[in-house]
């Protein structure tokens, strides 16, 4: 799988500069260690939660962070996105780099892992919480790790909100019966991710008949407000994204 691969070194070599703009994170050539503990609950995952209590909330959004941040580094996304019933889950990448910093992958073994271990936290959150509806989204490597979910329909993901992913599947391992609906953005200047990449995403998507709100918008590899704007609309079943600044 060329293209996994290629999406896998563009993360290492790319990512780590983006995040340092908003975490400080770290060298990306750092040697990479792999966390144990699959079997506990959150896919093993350490989590942060912030907004509504768990128990209570109608809606959990699962979010997962890029290469070289942490879970803590989109948690300010949560209060601009807000929602009184809305609860927040952070999980922690499972692969330590030098500095503090953290990752999803930087092989092609280690995304299918996690991978797997973002469908066991869904899945949990299912069971734990069977109440809530379940939204999955992240930046980056943690978008392209998101956008894996895409190939299984039995997930129980209503959303799934992919900012600036690489690709990491393709038409064939998509399952056409999901349901789930696609908030796909990125910036059309990214010299991190390529720009193409999401482009392909979408049109693979739309041929599938796949429910999905394509966000191209003009800046870097980044976040901006109208984009969490549209989150916020995608999140209460509502669109019209109005402009503002880079976040």
């Amino acid at each position: 799988m060329r293209y996994l691969a290629l999406t896998l070194l563009a993360a290492a070599v790319g990512c780590s500069e983006s995040s340092r703009d908003l975490t400080g994170a770290n060298d990306h050539t750092a040697r990479a260690t792999i966390a144990t503990g699959t079997s506990s609950p959150w896919g093993g995952l350490k989590i942060q939660s912030t907004g509504a209590s768990l128990k209570d909330a109608t809606q959990i959004v699962v979010l997962l962070h890029g290469y070289g941040a942490t879970e803590s580094d989109l948690v300010p996304l949560a209060e601009y996105i807000g929602g009184e019933s809305r609860a927040f889950v952070f999980p922690a990448g499972p692969i330590s780099v030098a500095g503090g910093g953290l990752a999803w992958a930087t092989t092609e073994h280690e995304l299918v892992i996690s991978h797997e271990r973002l469908a066991s936290l869904i899945r949990f959150v299912s069971q734990t919480y069977p109440n809530a509806e379940i939204a999955v989204g992240g930046f980056s490597q943690g978008a392209t790790v998101s956008s894996m979910l895409l190939t299984d329909a039995t997930l129980p993901v209503r959303h799934l909100v992919l900012y600036s992913p690489g690709l990491a599947i393709n038409a064939s391992s998509i399952d056409s019966t999901h349901k789930v609906q696609v908030l796909l953005a990125h910036g059309q200047r990214d010299e991190v991710l390529p720009f193409a990449d999401s482009k392909r995403l979408h049109e693979i998507l739309e041929r599938k008949g796949n429910h999905t709100t394509w966000f191209p918008f003009d800046a870097g590899h980044t976040i901006t407000t109208e984009l969490l704007d549209a989150t916020r609309k995608q999140l209460s079943n509502d669109r019209g994204p109005k402009m503002g600044k880079v976040w």
